[in-house]
């Protein structure tokens, strides 16, 4: 008879904003394939509005004191957190049950880490012209909570690196690491459809009148869909008819649907205000790539060539540039380095990065 004991699965209590939110699926994805491995707890300090149907199962918290009783109750071997400017309460959630964290930083929180106290040429180079966001501070000084010793690190997008360190992050604690994409589910290179994408929230640095004005310099008979999560979608509804209502309004479907509707179109055209260049580095980029269909992105920053990958897609300075190249299904060879490029944010090959930092559990 074996002597052998079996090692336990590690618990990992996950502390959310607002989950399930269908348009961060990133922590959907995340979570799922955290939880192969590892006994998983969520907790939410509010509720999401837009919700999949499928989610892993959570609890909505209201207070410090809630997140310490469940904390408690489940016995964590480490938080994970996302969001640099949740970094307070998972700090101190950390100090009360005496428990180490990690946090993975995304697009929007970085980046509003970026006045006072960046190097120059960041500033002039990354962000010249966009306006101060409001929760700047919270992210400031949540950031230099990574300086303790009960964080163990924070994941951050390569092109937020300067900005956190500007910020006062400590190199040590910062991993570079690319967006969380589940490109299983959307490798495909099966010929696509003839129409033309855009998907995301309906908010104002995704300028998605543009799709809407691309749309009208366009044959009519090329389809134009957009999968957009409600926010202002009635106001560029009504700007859509009065345009000529050549786009077809889709809402945005649960993650596992997505893929068949990549494969209907030969082009995402991922639109982004250039004046307020705080578009990040989008899922839907890495998963139309997978699933075979050109990208097309605007040249908001320096970084946004290193994302799209270098003849992987088309970067544009105004949608006018785009209808000839639209008009045909996108070359082979960008295809080809499309399939290439979108690997790199393949949640499969880069989850390690994260996991890797948490504690390991003995027998």
């Amino acid at each position: 008879m074996s002597t052998d004991t079996p090692q336990r699965k590690r618990r990992v209590l996950y502390l959310v904003r607002s989950f399930p939110q269908i348009s961060q699926t990133y922590i959907k994805t995340e979570i799922e394939h955290v939880a192969r491995d590892n006994e998983v707890m969520i907790l939410s300090r509010k509720a999401a509005n837009k919700s999949p149907t499928k989610s892993h199962p959570f609890t909505i918290i209201d207070t410090l004191e809630d997140a310490i009783g469940h904390a408690k109750a489940f016995k964590p071997d480490v938080i994970h957190a996302h969001y640099v400017n949740q970094m307070d309460f998972v700090d101190a959630l950390s100090e009360a049950i005496g428990v180490p964290y990690t946090v993975r930083a995304h697009s929007f929180d970085a980046m509003a880490a970026r006045a006072p106290g960046l190097q120059q040429i960041v500033k002039q180079k990354l962000f010249p012209n966009t306006p101060k966001l409001d929760h700047e501070a919270t992210v400031r000084k949540g950031i230099k909570l990574a300086r303790k010793d009960n964080c163990l690190g924070v994941l951050t997008f390569p092109f937020t690196r300067e900005i956190l360190l500007g910020a006062g992050a400590p190199g040590s604690k910062l991993i570079d690491c690319w967006p969380v994409v589940n490109i299983e589910i959307f490798e495909n290179r099966d010929q696509n459809g003839d129409g033309v994408m855009n998907t995301g929230a309906v908010i104002p640095k995704k300028k998605m009148e543009d799709f809407l004005k691309l749309a009208t310099l366009m044959d009519h008979k090329i389809p134009f869909n957009l999968y957009a999560v409600s926010y202002d979608i009635e106001k560029l509804r009504a700007k859509s008819k009065a345009m000529g209502d050549r786009v077809s309004f889709h809402r945005q479907l649960d993650p596992e649907d997505m893929p068949a509707e990549y494969k209907k179109h030969s082009w995402l055209v991922y639109t982004g205000d250039i004046d307020n260049p705080t578009v990040g580095w989008p899922m839907a980029v890495a998963e139309a790539q997978a699933a075979g269909v050109g990208v097309a992105m605007p040249r908001l920053r320096p970084d946004v060539a290193e994302f799209v990958g270098h003849g992987a897609g088309v970067l544009y300075d105004d949608v006018s540039e785009l209808p000839d190249i639209l008009a045909k299904a996108p070359p082979e060879d960008m295809r080809e380095r499309g399939f290439q490029q979108a690997k790199k944010s393949d949640i499969r090959g880069h989850l390690h990065l994260l996991t890797d930092l948490w504690p390991k559990i003995a027998a």
